[in-house]
């Protein structure tokens, strides 16, 4: 019996204790049955959050208790800059400078700065590389003596965090940026970044008596803010200008993007989804890795917005697919997929991957061994019965669908590696939640999958489901031509 039929009965048997109330309810009286029905309703609806929130420790499903987790955990609301060559043309009579700095538009109006200073003689044509991020400048001036001083940080509409310069003016003193003050000292000039559940960004400066330093009232602060539009689409760069033209013959200058020069792809913050996997991984402390777990928390905090897949793994794992060799030993091995799967974004992720590890654990230094990945389209079969009332290829096509959007390539589910394949539970709890055939009571179906006891999947095999290895076999109920059927 539903919840609502159980709470509806139970005023049924206590309405009895108040005669002339409950004759109205038998009745029907719309003033007692709108009243009754309608607590009714909140009761059901408070049922249910209390069930949700009795295993929300376990199961983070909301998206503020995902985030809170995310929080604590150091995890920020942070973008990623695309870098790319500018390719430039100089057309002009003479010799032609641009700064370091300098800013330049693309064909959608988002701004790059080049990160170098280029000379391009006259005639000549050559490549600098540019960032698509500004940087804002801003002056604060302290108003209290205060230990863990807050202040709060904004982006232009759009645009998204990506990194903070912070100088003491008055003391001239540059700030360094310590995770949640680990392993910080007493007047130490350092500060920590912290966001809230509507993934605005704030600053905390420490204490002199506990971590860090405490500001002092008067004291001018100057905040250079690097943001960006995170994620770009190569195939929308093509010209670029100037933001401004400080010399007549600048005009002269054609500036565009080369295809195939993207140095590193730009990336999002992480979305819900992401922030619930990562989530589940445990807390590190002062982004020092000592379990595998650590290494593929830190990896995916800092890169899983521009892989489709990563997998490190250490010579144990390493024995136990691939056979003892003396090279594995006190090694980690790699293997990735960039979404913008080019040998520049692969070779970039590669060398910042490598030095994150040996951040982590200076004996890893070096250490770090790349294997290529490669494409292994993981094999289910679906097998179904499908009431008369339900066209066949139609549900063939909703389930394929589905399950590429879920399982594919580009998925979060396939974006790491699934030693035991894909969890069929969870994929047949998929199904039938998002497949309408799969929810009346004469239709169902059965999932299996390979026998990775026989064949398993190695770190280094991208598995995912295709078009080509998903295979789908739906016939008719035995009661088709019953004139019987019921939801």
């Amino acid at each position: 019996m539903s919840e609502r039929n159980n709470i509806l009965e139970s005023i049924g048997s206590h309405i009895n204790d108040y005669p002339e109330v409950a004759e109205r309810w038998r009745a029907g009286d719309p003033t007692v049955r709108a009243m009754l029905t309608s607590i009714v309703e909140a009761a059901v609806f408070l049922k249910r959050d209390n069930d949700v929130n009795a295993i929300e420790p376990f199961i983070k499903s909301k998206n503020r208790t995902i985030i809170a987790d995310a929080i604590n955990k150091g995890i920020l609301p942070v973008a990623t800059p695309c870098q790319h060559k500018i390719t430039i043309e100089n057309a002009a009579a003479k010799t032609l400078t641009l700064s370091q700095g300098r800013l330049l538009e693309d064909g959608t109006g988002r701004q790059w700065r080049l990160l170098a200073a280029i000379t391009v003689g006259a005639g000549a044509t050559k490549t600098v590389l540019a960032e698509q991020s500004t940087v804002n400048y801003g002056r604060v001036t302290i108003p209290v003596n205060e230990p863990f001083y807050t202040m709060s940080l904004s982006t232009t509409d759009d645009a998204y965090f990506s990194s903070i310069g912070i100088t003491n003016v008055t003391s001239g003193e540059v700030y360094q940026h310590t995770p949640k003050f680990m392993n910080a000292g007493i007047n130490q000039p350092i500060y920590t970044l912290q966001s809230d559940n509507l993934s605005n960004i704030n600053v905390i400066f420490g204490a002199s008596d506990r971590a860090g330093k405490t500001v002092q009232a008067g004291e001018v602060y100057e905040v250079a803010i690097t943001q960006t539009y995170g994620e770009v689409d190569p195939a929308s760069l093509k010209q670029a200008s100037l933001s401004e033209i400080a010399d007549s013959d600048e005009s002269a200058l054609n500036i565009y993007f080369k295809a195939g020069d993207m140095t590193r792809a730009g990336a999002n913050p992480l979305t819900i989804n992401q922030l619930r996997l990562l989530a589940s991984f445990p807390s590190m402390y002062d982004r020092n890795a000592v379990f595998m777990g650590n290494f593929t928390f830190l990896i995916m905090q800092h890169f899983m917005s521009r892989l489709n897949y990563m997998a490190i793994w250490n010579e144990t794992a390493h024995e136990r697919y691939y056979g003892a060799s003396l090279d594995s030993i006190n090694h980690l091995n790699l293997a990735i997929v960039p979404k913008l799967n080019t040998e520049l974004e692969r070779a970039q992720l590669i060398t910042d991957i490598q030095q994150l590890v040996a951040r982590a654990d200076s004996l890893l230094d070096g250490r770090v061994r790349v294997m290529s990945a490669i494409e292994r389209p993981y094999k289910i079969t679906i097998t179904g019965r499908l009431a008369a009332v339900h066209d066949i290829d139609s549900v063939r096509v909703q389930i394929k669908e589905l399950l590429l959007v879920d399982y594919g390539k580009g998925s979060l589910a396939a974006n790491h590696h699934n030693a035991d394949g894909f969890n069929l539970q969870e994929l047949s709890t998929r199904l039938r939640g998002g497949i309408s055939a799969f929810q009346d009571r004469i239709s169902d179906f059965t999932v299996s999958g390979e026998d990775v006891g026989q064949n398993p999947v190695k770190p280094h095999e991208w598995a995912f489901l295709s078009d080509n290895s998903i295979t789908i076999n739906l016939t008719r109920t035995a009661d088709s031509g019953n004139a019987i059927w019921t939801m």
